[in-house]
Protein backbone atom coordinates (compact mmCIF):
# COMPACT_ATOMS: atom_id res chain seq x y z
CA UNK A 1 0.00 0.00 0.00
CA UNK A 2 0.88 3.68 0.00
CA UNK A 3 1.50 5.54 3.26
CA UNK A 4 -1.33 7.87 4.21
CA UNK A 5 -4.11 6.09 2.30
CA UNK A 6 -7.43 5.59 4.07
CA UNK A 7 -10.53 3.70 2.88
CA UNK A 8 -8.84 2.92 -0.42
CA UNK A 9 -8.50 6.60 -1.37
CA UNK A 10 -5.45 7.57 -3.40
CA UNK A 11 -3.88 10.80 -2.10
CA UNK A 12 -2.85 13.48 -4.59
CA UNK A 13 0.82 14.06 -5.22
CA UNK A 14 2.25 16.48 -2.64
CA UNK A 15 3.15 20.06 -3.54
CA UNK A 16 0.58 20.18 -6.33
CA UNK A 17 1.15 22.57 -9.22
CA UNK A 18 -1.13 25.60 -8.86
CA UNK A 19 0.41 28.16 -11.23
CA UNK A 20 1.86 27.48 -14.69
CA UNK A 21 3.81 30.06 -16.72
CA UNK A 22 4.34 29.69 -20.48
CA UNK A 23 7.22 31.56 -22.11
CA UNK A 24 6.59 33.05 -25.57
CA UNK A 25 9.56 33.68 -27.83
CA UNK A 26 8.10 33.66 -31.34
CA UNK A 27 9.39 30.29 -32.55
CA UNK A 28 7.38 27.52 -30.92
CA UNK A 29 4.87 29.77 -29.17
CA UNK A 30 1.69 27.97 -30.24
CA UNK A 31 3.03 24.52 -29.34
CA UNK A 32 4.43 25.79 -26.03
CA UNK A 33 1.17 27.46 -25.08
CA UNK A 34 -0.85 24.40 -26.11
CA UNK A 35 1.30 22.13 -23.93
CA UNK A 36 1.12 24.54 -20.99
CA UNK A 37 -2.65 24.95 -21.38
CA UNK A 38 -3.23 21.17 -21.50
CA UNK A 39 -1.07 20.64 -18.42
CA UNK A 40 -2.77 23.45 -16.49
CA UNK A 41 -6.24 22.13 -17.36
CA UNK A 42 -5.31 18.57 -16.38
CA UNK A 43 -4.03 19.73 -12.97
CA UNK A 44 -6.64 22.46 -12.38
CA UNK A 45 -3.90 25.12 -12.34
CA UNK A 46 -3.95 28.73 -13.51
CA UNK A 47 -2.04 29.62 -16.69
CA UNK A 48 -0.20 32.84 -17.49
CA UNK A 49 1.97 33.93 -20.40
CA UNK A 50 5.19 35.93 -20.42
CA UNK A 51 7.42 37.41 -23.10
CA UNK A 52 10.74 39.14 -22.47
CA UNK A 53 12.02 41.99 -24.62
CA UNK A 54 15.80 42.30 -24.53
CA UNK A 55 16.99 45.68 -25.86
CA UNK A 56 19.80 45.56 -28.44
CA UNK A 57 23.27 45.93 -26.97
CA UNK A 58 23.89 49.05 -29.10
CA UNK A 59 20.65 50.76 -28.06
CA UNK A 60 22.29 54.15 -27.52
CA UNK A 61 23.96 54.10 -30.95
CA UNK A 62 20.65 53.06 -32.50
CA UNK A 63 18.93 55.96 -30.78
CA UNK A 64 21.49 58.45 -32.10
CA UNK A 65 21.21 57.07 -35.63
CA UNK A 66 17.42 57.22 -35.73
CA UNK A 67 16.92 60.37 -33.73
CA UNK A 68 14.49 58.51 -31.48
CA UNK A 69 15.19 58.30 -27.75
CA UNK A 70 16.24 54.99 -26.25
CA UNK A 71 13.15 55.12 -24.03
CA UNK A 72 10.82 55.47 -27.02
CA UNK A 73 12.62 52.69 -28.89
CA UNK A 74 12.28 50.22 -26.01
CA UNK A 75 8.70 51.34 -25.48
CA UNK A 76 7.91 50.54 -29.09
CA UNK A 77 9.54 47.11 -28.78
CA UNK A 78 7.47 46.32 -25.69
CA UNK A 79 4.27 47.61 -27.32
CA UNK A 80 4.78 45.47 -30.43
CA UNK A 81 5.57 42.43 -28.32
CA UNK A 82 2.51 42.96 -26.15
CA UNK A 83 0.26 43.25 -29.22
CA UNK A 84 1.66 40.02 -30.67
CA UNK A 85 1.30 38.30 -27.32
CA UNK A 86 -2.34 39.31 -26.97
CA UNK A 87 -2.99 37.95 -30.47
CA UNK A 88 -1.37 34.64 -29.56
CA UNK A 89 -3.33 34.48 -26.31
CA UNK A 90 -6.67 35.19 -28.00
CA UNK A 91 -5.99 32.57 -30.67
CA UNK A 92 -5.43 29.98 -27.94
CA UNK A 93 -8.34 30.92 -25.69
CA UNK A 94 -6.26 32.77 -23.09
CA UNK A 95 -8.16 36.04 -22.82
CA UNK A 96 -7.53 37.29 -19.28
CA UNK A 97 -5.35 40.44 -19.62
CA UNK A 98 -4.04 39.92 -16.08
CA UNK A 99 -2.46 36.65 -17.18
CA UNK A 100 -0.32 38.22 -19.91
CA UNK A 101 3.02 39.81 -19.02
CA UNK A 102 5.70 41.60 -21.06
CA UNK A 103 9.00 42.45 -19.39
CA UNK A 104 12.10 44.35 -20.44
CA UNK A 105 15.51 42.84 -19.75
CA UNK A 106 17.47 39.60 -19.92
CA UNK A 107 14.97 36.74 -20.31
CA UNK A 108 16.33 34.38 -17.67
CA UNK A 109 16.51 37.16 -15.08
CA UNK A 110 13.02 38.47 -15.85
CA UNK A 111 11.48 34.99 -15.89
CA UNK A 112 13.18 34.05 -12.61
CA UNK A 113 12.09 37.32 -11.01
CA UNK A 114 8.50 36.83 -12.17
CA UNK A 115 8.49 33.26 -10.84
CA UNK A 116 9.73 34.36 -7.42
CA UNK A 117 7.31 37.28 -7.14
CA UNK A 118 4.22 35.38 -8.27
CA UNK A 119 4.71 31.93 -6.77
CA UNK A 120 4.92 30.10 -10.11
CA UNK A 121 5.21 26.31 -9.78
CA UNK A 122 6.09 25.33 -13.36
CA UNK A 123 7.62 27.20 -16.32
CA UNK A 124 6.97 25.78 -19.81
CA UNK A 125 9.36 26.95 -22.54
CA UNK A 126 10.46 25.83 -25.98
CA UNK A 127 14.07 24.69 -25.78
CA UNK A 128 16.59 26.76 -27.72
CA UNK A 129 19.13 24.27 -28.98
CA UNK A 130 22.55 24.84 -30.48
CA UNK A 131 24.37 22.36 -32.68
CA UNK A 132 27.96 22.08 -31.50
CA UNK A 133 30.35 19.48 -32.90
CA UNK A 134 27.48 17.38 -34.21
CA UNK A 135 25.62 17.35 -30.87
CA UNK A 136 22.77 19.45 -29.49
CA UNK A 137 23.29 21.70 -26.49
CA UNK A 138 20.90 23.99 -24.68
CA UNK A 139 21.40 27.69 -25.35
CA UNK A 140 22.58 30.02 -22.59
CA UNK A 141 19.14 31.30 -21.58
CA UNK A 142 17.89 27.76 -20.98
CA UNK A 143 21.03 26.82 -19.06
CA UNK A 144 20.65 29.88 -16.84
CA UNK A 145 16.99 29.07 -16.20
CA UNK A 146 17.74 25.47 -15.24
CA UNK A 147 20.41 26.63 -12.79
CA UNK A 148 18.77 29.72 -11.31
CA UNK A 149 15.00 29.72 -11.76
CA UNK A 150 13.34 28.92 -8.37
CA UNK A 151 10.81 26.42 -9.78
CA UNK A 152 10.61 23.43 -12.11
CA UNK A 153 11.45 24.16 -15.78
CA UNK A 154 9.89 22.15 -18.61
CA UNK A 155 11.99 22.74 -21.74
CA UNK A 156 10.06 21.32 -24.68
CA UNK A 157 12.00 20.07 -27.68
CA UNK A 158 10.36 21.27 -30.91
CA UNK A 159 8.37 18.46 -32.49
CA UNK A 160 8.17 16.42 -29.28
CA UNK A 161 4.90 14.50 -28.78
CA UNK A 162 2.26 16.19 -26.67
CA UNK A 163 1.63 15.17 -23.99
CA UNK A 164 4.90 13.27 -23.47
CA UNK A 165 4.55 9.53 -23.96
CA UNK A 166 7.95 8.43 -22.66
CA UNK A 167 9.81 10.24 -19.88
CA UNK A 168 13.26 9.67 -18.43
CA UNK A 169 13.58 10.67 -14.76
CA UNK A 170 17.26 10.62 -13.74
CA UNK A 171 17.77 10.25 -9.99
CA UNK A 172 20.69 9.75 -7.62
CA UNK A 173 19.94 7.25 -4.86
CA UNK A 174 23.47 7.27 -3.42
CA UNK A 175 22.14 8.95 -0.27
CA UNK A 176 24.69 7.14 1.92
CA UNK A 177 27.42 9.09 0.13
CA UNK A 178 25.65 12.48 0.08
CA UNK A 179 26.52 15.49 2.22
CA UNK A 180 22.83 16.25 2.69
CA UNK A 181 20.99 12.93 2.29
CA UNK A 182 17.58 14.38 3.20
CA UNK A 183 17.93 17.09 0.55
CA UNK A 184 18.94 14.49 -2.04
CA UNK A 185 16.02 12.23 -1.12
CA UNK A 186 13.59 15.15 -1.42
CA UNK A 187 15.02 16.05 -4.83
CA UNK A 188 14.64 12.46 -6.04
CA UNK A 189 10.99 12.44 -4.97
CA UNK A 190 10.40 15.77 -6.69
CA UNK A 191 11.91 14.44 -9.94
CA UNK A 192 9.68 11.37 -9.96
CA UNK A 193 6.59 13.37 -8.99
CA UNK A 194 7.28 15.92 -11.75
CA UNK A 195 7.55 13.07 -14.26
CA UNK A 196 4.22 11.71 -13.03
CA UNK A 197 2.57 15.09 -13.52
CA UNK A 198 3.96 15.46 -17.04
CA UNK A 199 2.91 11.96 -18.05
CA UNK A 200 -0.70 11.43 -19.03
CA UNK A 201 -2.70 8.21 -19.05
CA UNK A 202 -1.91 4.54 -18.64
CA UNK A 203 -0.04 4.32 -21.96
CA UNK A 204 2.70 6.71 -20.79
CA UNK A 205 5.98 5.21 -19.55
CA UNK A 206 8.39 6.72 -17.02
CA UNK A 207 11.91 5.30 -16.89
CA UNK A 208 13.48 6.11 -13.51
CA UNK A 209 17.21 5.90 -14.19
CA UNK A 210 20.05 5.72 -11.72
CA UNK A 211 23.66 5.68 -12.91
CA UNK A 212 25.98 3.85 -10.53
CA UNK A 213 29.64 3.00 -10.28
CA UNK A 214 31.87 0.68 -8.27
CA UNK A 215 34.89 2.67 -7.03
CA UNK A 216 36.78 -0.47 -6.04
CA UNK A 217 36.36 -2.15 -9.40
CA UNK A 218 39.80 -3.30 -10.54
CA UNK A 219 41.25 -3.33 -7.03
CA UNK A 220 39.56 -6.50 -5.81
CA UNK A 221 41.85 -8.63 -7.93
CA UNK A 222 44.91 -6.96 -6.46
CA UNK A 223 43.98 -7.39 -2.83
CA UNK A 224 41.63 -10.38 -2.89
CA UNK A 225 42.77 -13.47 -1.00
CA UNK A 226 40.77 -16.00 -3.03
CA UNK A 227 42.17 -18.33 -5.63
CA UNK A 228 40.31 -16.74 -8.54
CA UNK A 229 40.36 -12.92 -8.48
CA UNK A 230 37.69 -12.78 -11.17
CA UNK A 231 35.18 -14.46 -8.88
CA UNK A 232 35.99 -11.98 -6.10
CA UNK A 233 35.64 -9.04 -8.51
CA UNK A 234 32.27 -10.27 -9.77
CA UNK A 235 31.05 -10.85 -6.22
CA UNK A 236 32.06 -7.27 -5.38
CA UNK A 237 30.24 -5.84 -8.42
CA UNK A 238 27.10 -7.87 -7.69
CA UNK A 239 27.13 -6.68 -4.09
CA UNK A 240 27.46 -3.02 -5.08
CA UNK A 241 24.77 -3.33 -7.74
CA UNK A 242 22.33 -4.96 -5.31
CA UNK A 243 22.68 -2.00 -2.94
CA UNK A 244 21.82 0.44 -5.74
CA UNK A 245 18.92 -1.74 -6.90
CA UNK A 246 17.47 -1.80 -3.39
CA UNK A 247 17.77 1.98 -3.03
CA UNK A 248 16.08 2.58 -6.39
CA UNK A 249 13.29 0.17 -5.47
CA UNK A 250 12.67 1.99 -2.18
CA UNK A 251 12.32 5.27 -4.06
CA UNK A 252 9.87 4.15 -6.74
CA UNK A 253 7.81 1.47 -4.95
CA UNK A 254 5.29 3.92 -3.38
CA UNK A 255 4.76 5.60 -6.75
CA UNK A 256 4.34 2.28 -8.56
CA UNK A 257 1.70 1.28 -6.02
CA UNK A 258 -0.03 4.61 -6.58
CA UNK A 259 -0.07 4.38 -10.38
CA UNK A 260 -1.16 0.72 -10.37
CA UNK A 261 -4.22 1.60 -8.30
CA UNK A 262 -5.10 4.69 -10.34
CA UNK A 263 -4.39 3.27 -13.83
CA UNK A 264 -1.58 5.77 -14.19
CA UNK A 265 1.67 5.72 -16.17
CA UNK A 266 3.95 2.70 -16.04
CA UNK A 267 7.07 3.27 -13.93
CA UNK A 268 10.12 1.22 -14.91
CA UNK A 269 13.38 1.15 -12.92
CA UNK A 270 16.63 1.39 -14.88
CA UNK A 271 20.21 0.99 -13.67
CA UNK A 272 23.30 1.87 -15.67
CA UNK A 273 26.91 1.36 -14.65
CA UNK A 274 29.22 4.15 -15.73
CA UNK A 275 29.54 7.91 -16.11
CA UNK A 276 26.26 9.73 -15.51
CA UNK A 277 26.36 11.81 -18.70
CA UNK A 278 27.01 8.78 -20.88
CA UNK A 279 24.38 6.63 -19.17
CA UNK A 280 21.68 9.30 -19.56
CA UNK A 281 22.59 9.94 -23.22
Amino acid sequence: GVDGMTDGAIPPLPDSVRKVLAVAEGKQDAATLAAAAEFAARHDATLSLIACVQPPSDLDRLARSTGVSACRLTGKLVEDCREALFGLARANGLVDPQSIHVTLGKPFLEISRHVAMNGIDLVVKAADRLRVSGRFHFASTDQHLVRKCPCTIWLRIPGAPHPPATILAAVDVDDWDAREPETLAALNRRIVETALRLASGPDAVIHVLHAWDAPGDGLVGLFGSGEDPRIAAQYYLNDVQSVHEASLHRLISPYRALTEQTDGPMILPALGKGVVRSIIA
